[in-house]
């Protein structure tokens, strides 16, 4: 209940905090399926971005005080209707949200809206978008957008051409049973050009083999990793099947009980790839301290298990006493040439204490990457980022490199920052999409 209770109170601050003066957004718009005092509500023309949280309003006319609402995804959390009502017309607030992405590409189900008596839905409403974290999405920002029936696709009655002409088009995700594993998605059907979400989960002692996405004629689709046992692809104008093998790792599941990593958290999953996996352990026995930032001794320390630990010359670096943790690691990533101390000064100073940064972090895994003979080729565009004139010139081709490869993405508000600390929950997610993506 505690959990419920905060979940609907972070959701209410989200939404209600960032409200900006309405304007159009462009392409997006709500369809309904109104069947006596109820109406099923879509959204569509969404785009690429993954949606975590929705907040509609309707205007209706008359009173309408006693409003229900029911999400379509059966995970989702929504708290009860807010309805200011008067005689001549009702305000209606829904709010929704979920820890996985609520949207299959450009189209999000948003739920069944019940009245007590009939009523005529409005032709516009009023929207807001939260995107991962529960961060304001700017193209749906207090946004008014068209509302029409389900056969049509809002803002295109004044277009001409029949109605049968104006309905969306949307095509079958097939899902194929695969031993030791199962696919799911949140929707069985997308539009052409929409995102659509792929979960994968493996049984203990399993992980994933292969994952394909086929359209109809037999043309494979592009599929993007990311991370928590997520995969994305954009939806052709065809039915697509998708098939799945597993293979055993020998791996078995161990249960992660951190009172500060709920399964809520959007780090949750990787938290606990990386603790299974021996690649990174807790504050204590109770916490992760997800929050907190990493040094740099955390970091090399945690790619010297990576490789088995094994033993390097005694660095000469003033400030890596011999007594703490860190010490072989800073060793062993000296020798290997993945750091060069401060300056390019070998004899000089580490900072193994002092936060690491996005772009320390980059560079740090590009080297190992180099190290291990995994692909350093990709490059990614970072010109799209506002603050790409921060990147420090030794990190360019790094960071290039890790967004090439969906190791680092921007914070959301179109900025990478290469300068930022890196916290314990970003690492644990950089680090498993390294292994899953790269390592293996």
């Amino acid at each position: 209940m505690k959990n419920r209770t905060w979940k609907a109170l972070l959701l209410t601050l989200s939404l209600l905090m960032g409200l900006v003066l309405p304007a159009q957004a462009a392409g997006l718009r709500l369809s309904w399926d109104k069947r006596g005092n109820s109406v099923s509500l879509t959204l569509r023309g969404l785009g690429e971005e993954s949606v975590y949280g929705v907040q509609l309003e309707l205007t209706l006319e008359g009173n309408h005080a006693k409003a229900s609402f029911v999400p379509a995804a059966s995970d989702a959390y929504s708290p009860e209707c807010r309805v200011s009502a008067s005689d001549r017309s009702s305000r209606i607030v829904l709010y929704l949200t979920s820890q996985e992405p609520l949207n299959s590409g450009g189209i999000l189900e948003v739920g069944k809206l019940t009245l007590e008596k009939d009523f005529t839905m409005p032709s516009e409403v009023t929207v807001t978008l939260l995107g991962h974290e529960l961060k304001h999405l700017p193209q749906a920002n207090g946004a008014v957008i068209s509302a029409s029936e389900q056969s049509q696709t809002g803002g295109d009655e004044d277009k001409g051409g029949d109605k049968d002409d104006q309905k969306t088009e949307e095509y079958r995700v097939r899902i194929s049973s695969s031993a030791h594993g199962e696919v799911t998605t949140r929707y069985n059907w997308a539009e052409p050009r929409s995102k659509v979400t792929l979960t994968v989960t493996a049984q203990d002692n399993y992980g994933l083999k292969e994952l394909k996405v086929t359209a109809s004629g037999g043309r494979e689709m592009a599929l993007t990793d990311v991370g928590g046992g997520r995969y994305t692809f954009h939806m052709p104008s065809a039915d697509v099947e998708v098939t799945a093998s597993f293979q055993w790792t020998g791996l078995t599941h161990v249960p992660m009980s951190f009172s500060d990593v709920l399964e809520n958290h959007w780090y949750h999953d990787a938290v606990h790839y990386v603790y299974e996996r021996g690649i990174m352990t807790g504050t204590s026995e109770s916490t992760f301290s997800p929050n907190e930032v990493t040094s740099r001794g955390m970091i090399v320390t945690v790619l010297h298990r990576l490789e088995g630990s094994p033993k390097a010359d005694v660095s000469d670096f003033s400030d890596v006493s011999r007594s703490k943790y860190y010490a072989p690691a800073v060793d062993w990533a000296l020798s290997s040439g993945i750091v060069s101390g401060y300056g390019g000064n070998e004899k000089g100073t580490f900072g193994p204490e002092n936060s690491i940064t996005r772009e320390q972090l980059a560079a740090i895994l590009y080297r190992y990457a180099e190290k291990t003979g995994a692909d350093t080729a990709p490059r990614g565009n970072l010109d799209g980022f506002s603050d790409v004139g921060d990147i420090s010139d030794y990190a360019r081709e790094p960071m290039a490199w890790a967004v090439g490869v969906g190791l680092i993405s921007g914070m959301g508000d179109g900025t990478v920052a290469p300068t930022g600390s890196a916290t314990r929950a970003q690492v644990a997610t950089i680090l498993t999409r390294y292994c899953q993506n790269i390592a293996e």
